[in-house]
């Protein structure tokens, strides 16, 4: 009996010692291989942080999982101090420009997580106009601008809500169709994003050669509304050319004389705001075009008006009654105070008051000026003399030509007119060019034509 006693006891302490065994190298992570993480879900969240979820059979303690994310896609050493321990059963990390990711269990086995190599997000996102003007036929190539991390499919789908009013293609050119309103999207990554496309009969495509046969505007042909949306074209048409610089200004002689479908009559002024403050009667200094009534509101004296352009009003210069326009000083400065400049409601002679010729540096018009490479597109030109003359603006330049915008009391008494000058005569078509480089001091997206 004490035999048996004895046996059953050993056997006790043998199976003991063997628990205590195993428990310790259970526990030390020695007796089972760790678990190997099973990958259940990789995402990127609206913080644009990675997640890796995954899921493994605990053994005990021998669950710990370590993460490593890095710039390139070499395998790190077991060793790398960047290896550190996921709380939880989620790696996480801000997805920049380290998008390879790595798990390893307490074994050293390294899992490389490929999956996030083809995660990416787009850090910038962005179409260079919100709003964009085009008459019928018009077109116009918004710029795409994105930064991505990471992987993306960088092909971007561009589209149009309504291809009845503008259609868009794959390389972002949009060509307007007909008058109306429309959305082009581009989609890039997951992400859209639109700008409003307006399309309005109340501009033409700017044509090549000015268009003599346009018909004169006439009186009340336009309401507030239209007023306000051709002011909102105008601006636009500047900013994207440069507020406050020299193809703002450009850009303004452009849009009246090109975009705007009407002539306008010249008229011989009734006064201006730097003399007896008449305002509106010949000329109109003021942002945007005297369209509709509407404008009254900005007039501050009035001789015989008010009167919008188009509207017959009497002229004391030419004693009678004409429809309301501008002279060519009242024309040039509205140019240049709608391209962001204010040079004051003031005339064009040359005088001993201020006067137009008196903004840039005046320069005598001869065959070697012209040949000499210093007139640019936007300097003003003059001709006649003291206390009398005229002035333009030189808005477009081409190998054999200049392209002069005025207006001219002379047939075919045309305000917001383009006149084209052979280069070889020029310098008997002016008086004077005045080079206005540290007027304007910024060029801004000038162009020396406007197709």
């Amino acid at each position: 009996m004490k035999k048996i006693i004895i046996w059953v006891l050993s056997s006790i302490l043998v199976v003991l010692l063997c628990l205590i065994v195993v428990l310790f190298l259970y526990k030390k992570g020695l007796l089972f291989d760790a678990p190997i993480p099973d990958i259940k879900e990789i995402y990127v969240d609206d913080d644009n942080f990675v997640n890796i979820y995954f899921e493994i059979k605990a053994n005990g303690v021998t669950d710990k999982i370590y993460f490593l994310n890095k710039k390139d896609s070499s395998t790190p050493s077991v060793d790398d101090n960047s290896w550190t321990l996921v709380n939880g059963n989620t790696a996480k990390y801000f997805l920049d420009d380290a998008y390879y990711s790595f798990l390893k269990n307490e074994d050293d086995v390294i899992i490389n997580v490929k999956e996030t190599e083809l995660l990416g997000r787009l850090s910038e996102f962005t179409l260079s106009k919100n709003t964009i003007y085009l008459a019928p036929k018009g077109t116009y190539t918004p710029t795409l601008t994105y930064q991505s991390v990471g992987y993306i499919d960088d092909n971007p789908i561009w589209y149009s809500d309504d291809e009845k009013v503008a259609k868009v293609d794959q390389k972002g050119k949009i060509t307007a169709v007909k008058a109306g309103k429309t959305k082009v999207h581009v989609k890039l990554s997951g992400r859209d994003i639109y700008a409003d496309v307006i399309v309005t009969n109340l501009i033409t495509v700017k044509p090549k050669k000015y268009d003599r046969k346009k018909k004169y505007l006439s009186c009340g042909q336009y309401t507030k509304a239209e007023n306000d949306l051709l002011d909102k074209i105008l601006k636009d048409r500047v900013k994207d050319a440069g507020y406050k610089t020299r193809a703002g200004v450009v850009e303004a002689g452009r849009f009246i004389t090109l975009e705007f479908p009407y002539k306008i009559k010249y008229f011989s002024e009734n006064g201006r705001l730097s003399g007896n403050k008449v305002d509106g009667e010949g000329r109109y200094y003021h942002k945007g075009l005297y369209l509709d009534e509407s404008r009254y509101e900005s007039i501050t004296k009035s001789h015989s008006g008010p009167a919008t352009w188009g509207c017959p009003i009497y002229s004391i210069p030419a004693k009678g009654r004409t429809p309301n326009g501008l002279d060519c000083s009242g024309f040039i400065t509205w140019i240049l105070y709608n391209g962001g400049f204010d040079v004051k409601d003031i005339g064009a002679g040359i005088s001993g008051s201020l006067d137009l010729t008196d903004y840039g540096k005046r320069t005598k018009l001869t065959k070697e000026v012209v040949s000499s490479g210093k007139i640019k597109v936007g300097d003003l030109l003059a001709s006649g003399g003291y206390n009398g003359g005229h002035i333009a603006l030189l808005v477009g330049e081409d190998k054999d030509y200049y392209y002069v915008a005025e207006s001219l009391w002379t047939p075919p008494n045309v305000a917001a007119l383009m006149m084209q000058y052979p280069k070889s005569t020029f310098h008997k078509s002016f008086n004077y060019v005045m080079l206005m480089d540290n007027y304007y001091k910024d060029d801004g997206n000038l162009t020396n034509m406007w197709y």
